[in-house]
């Protein structure tokens, strides 16, 4: 039976985040001020939740609503936009009874086979809303940890994905793309039953190169992100645990710890644990290795640090951004804060994925956003000099900034994509790379407004 719930009382229902209904083709944007860079040509994609109808049960931010796709696609320094829904049986099953069925991930409401017919009953919903990458040709929207959703160039759905039938179970948001082999080294954890962490990897062509490879643990945990270098997959197991037995399905325990699992891409040792205090990360920048005089060899981390997961309400937690100097070999681990200041969505340029890294961007906050999920700043840590710049954008909020190379190639030469959101007004935001603080290289207003959302990826050149 449906549970009441009061969609007008979430903040993560109303305002910028509020959802939009209507997908738009090919639209041209607006050219607010500057010029288009002239090698700026491609595609940037962005997913995030936008309910299709007023959730039931709860609606957790950023957990739960359905996923759409916001595409600006850029050519001879025009740009238009496409948005479409990643629509999945769930939405299909929804759209027929014009209304919600399944409740929120806090509050696990199935429907009956009546409703939905026989292969839908007893699964979650598909919440394919977390993030979009490309990888062999293909685009795939991602979920927090299910199967993802194969979409074409124009953004129609084509279906669920499981890479051949070798990854049945799907994978987790955050897939890595190394860019020296080309693999994207993939993680799951699973909510139910053992083995509740694993890992795999997709070749360059897109086939499983390497098949799930459990990783002993002791229950459910959710785990949003990871890191990989040239020789290791780094994975923080932050003492959030799934619990279905009683009324609180995700429960933050911090008497477990943090521990960090170090594993051999090769799967030549075993897991290496390094238990720690407890603290929660969403997302990191990158990580990369360092070797010693004596040979040994460290894993230097760069993260958002938040003291424990905020969920809840109006919850909060202390945020920074903080540096890990992993040393597997010992079981130990060094922390050095980099920022006090609330921090998430850390992106560097892609091309150094798992390799030194000088420069990274994020997004903070100000006096300006209140509340959980508000940012307004954007941050540029020159890991190199310690310097910080800044880039406040007042009352205007603002998301994930994602890196673009410029035709220089050089790690730093390119621009930042940004949406920027006040009111009913969307704008995506073209910065300088280099320069964050000075006038953007272009603003562009999007032809309907983009509800804030999540992750997304630069694809250059065509689809």
């Amino acid at each position: 039976m449906d549970r009441p719930f009061d969609a007008g009382s979430n903040p993560f229902l109303q305002g910028v985040f509020a959802p939009v209904q209507r997908e738009l083709d090919d639209t041209p944007l607006r050219l607010v001020a500057g010029a288009i860079p002239d090698d700026l040509v491609g595609t940037y994609l962005r997913n995030g939740p936008n309910a299709r109808f007023p959730p039931i049960g709860s609606y957790t931010y950023p957990l739960d609503g359905d996923g759409m796709v916001h595409a600006v696609g850029f050519a001879d320094r025009r740009a238009t936009y496409r948005n479409r829904y990643v629509r999945t049986p769930s939405i299909a099953a929804e759209e027929r009874a014009g209304r919600a069925l399944w409740g929120g991930v806090m509050t696990p409401i199935t429907p009956s086979a009546a409703q939905v017919g026989p292969e839908l009953v007893g699964r979650f919903k598909d919440l394919p809303d977390i993030n979009i990458v490309h990888h062999a040709g293909r685009l795939l929207a991602l979920a927090e940890g299910a199967r993802p959703f194969l979409l074409t160039d124009s953004l129609d759905t084509v279906g669920p994905w499981y890479f051949g039938g070798q990854l049945p179970k799907g994978i987790t948001a955050h897939p890595k793309l190394d860019p020296v082999t080309g693999e994207l080294v993939v993680f799951r954890y699973d909510v139910l039953s053992a083995p509740y962490l694993s890992w795999a990897v997709i070749g360059a062509d897109g086939t499983v190169t390497r098949a799930e490879q459990p990783i002993d643990i002791d229950a459910a945990y959710m785990i949003h992100d990871f890191v990989i270098t040239p020789h290791y997959i780094v994975l923080f197991v932050c003492p959030a645990r799934f619990d279905f037995s009683g009324p609180q399905v995700l429960r933050w325990e911090p008497g477990r710890g943090t521990r960090i699992a170090v594993i051999a891409r090769d799967g030549s040792s075993a897991t290496r644990w390094i238990a720690t205090e407890a603290f929660w990360v969403w997302h990191f920048a990158n990580a990369f290795e360092e070797s010693g005089d004596n040979g040994a060899t460290t894993i230097i981390v760069d993260y958002a640090h938040w003291s424990h997961l905020a969920l809840r309400g109006h919850q909060t937690a202390a945020g920074g951004v903080t540096r890990a100097r992993l040393d597997p070999a010992a079981a130990t681990a060094r922390f050095e804060a980099v920022d006090d200041q609330p921090t998430e969505f850390p992106r560097i340029d892609d091309r150094r994925v798992g390799q030194p890294h000088r420069y990274f961007h994020a997004a903070s906050k100000d006096g300006n956003a209140q509340g959980r999920g508000m940012w307004n700043v954007i941050r540029r840590y020159d890991t190199h000099t310690g310097a910080v710049t800044s880039r406040s954008n007042g009352a205007t909020m603002v998301g994930e900034a994602v890196f673009v190379p410029s035709s220089k190639g050089g790690e730093g030469d390119g621009y930042l994509l940004v949406y920027a959101f006040a009111g009913d007004v969307t704008e995506l935001l073209i910065l300088h790379a280099s320069d964050i603080a000075g006038e953007p290289a272009a603003v562009l207003r999007l032809p309907q407004r983009v509800p804030v959302g999540l992750h997304g990826c630069w694809v250059a050149g065509a689809l």
